[in-house]
């Protein structure tokens, strides 16, 4: 009676029957009843476009197609703009080999490259384990075809929308840190990961324009491909040349605020050694204007039970000097008794 299309059946229908009426309903109420036979999926209530400007503001990147023989940018979407600073038009009539750093040229010519050599080798049977050669020409063009690459590209001056794009230029700039300082003039390069798919060009039953400058070549291919920003961690000059130093440390201490347990960071971070803090009140290095409010702190994160408080207190190191530490502490408490062991 749920199914309304088993209702409508003349004579009970078989278990198997009933299973596929069951999906074919359920698709059909979470709009997926356009579902093409490749295994596409887009809502009905969606355009083509809409659903491109969607996925392409998820992933907080850009589609791009560029032409595998010649480099050249074939289609490069509009988000292009936000996520690169350069505006659509520069892309268009460019080759990609002009858009990454020159470094990457070698590494973007061996993506883009078809050859048959490119393609061969041997590959991992997922479901026995072993390793086989690749002895069929569409297992080859399969596991060939997909391309996942990072490159650095250029980051252009074009005006974004602040409001609209304060995320990726939030990103953009942690990427740029991460490639070093920028020296006046020099072209300002961001790492960008690449993935897509090999296709063939132009796709089937599609003929390119006599003027087109790929017309004529013959049979081709291109690739078709989602550019996004990669947040480096790459340090830079200043981190090479100075030692890193710890910025935290943990503590564990009683219902009375004395250290139990101090690590051996704290040696790097305030200049006391464990055993000289072990036995004491954490409000005895405190400064005199905070010790309310750690001793509050304290009596507050006892009554909630296991949820983490953090505060901002000046703590005395050992050369007398006042930092300022943020701390988040929380209680542990004895799953049996529900007493609190310690607070961390």
């Amino acid at each position: 009676d749920m199914v309304p299309t088993c209702s409508a059946l003349a004579r009970k229908p078989d278990k198997l029957t009933i299973l596929r009426m069951a999906v074919s309903h359920m698709k059909s109420l979470r709009g997926t009843g356009n579902t093409s036979t490749d295994g596409t999926y887009k809502p009905s209530f969606l355009t083509d476009q809409e659903l491109k400007h969607l996925i392409l503001e998820a992933a907080d990147g850009f589609l791009f197609i560029v032409s595998c023989e010649t480099g050249r940018v074939v289609y490069v979407s509009d988000s292009v703009t936000p996520v690169l600073n350069q505006p659509q038009s520069q892309w268009f009539g460019s080759t990609l080999y002009d858009q990454v750093h020159p470094d990457d040229v070698d590494k973007l010519r061996e993506q883009l490259s078809t050859s048959e050599n490119a393609l061969t080798g041997r590959i991992l049977d997922l479901k026995t384990g072993t390793v086989k050669k690749e002895g069929q020409q569409s297992m080859r063009m399969c596991m060939g075809s997909r391309r996942s690459f990072i490159c650095r590209m250029r980051c252009g001056n074009a005006t974004v929308d602040p409001v609209s794009m304060n995320r990726l230029s939030f990103m953009r700039n942690r990427t740029r840190n991460g490639l070093g300082a920028v020296k006046d003039g020099e072209p300002h390069f961001v790492v960008v990961h690449c993935t897509g798919y090999i296709k063939a060009w132009p796709p089937a039953g599609v003929s390119l324009p006599d003027d087109d400058p790929d017309a004529g070549q013959g049979s081709k291919f291109c690739l078709v491909a989602i550019g996004r920003l990669q947040v480096t961690s790459s340090p830079s000059c200043v981190d090479m040349n100075t030692v890193c130093q710890p910025t935290e440390f943990i503590s564990r201490h009683n219902t009375d605020c004395l250290f139990t347990f101090v690590d051996h960071r704290c040696v790097a971070t305030v200049g006391y050694q464990p055993q000289e803090l072990l036995g004491k009140d954490i409000v005895d290095f405190c400064h005199p204007e905070d010790h309310q409010l750690l001793r509050d702190s304290f009596q507050q994160v006892v009554k909630l039970k296991g949820q983490v408080l953090s505060v901002m207190f000046r703590f005395r190191s050992k050369n007398q000097e006042w930092l300022w530490m943020r701390t988040s502490f929380f209680t542990f408490q004895n799953p049996y008794s529900d007493e609190i062991e310690y607070i961390i």
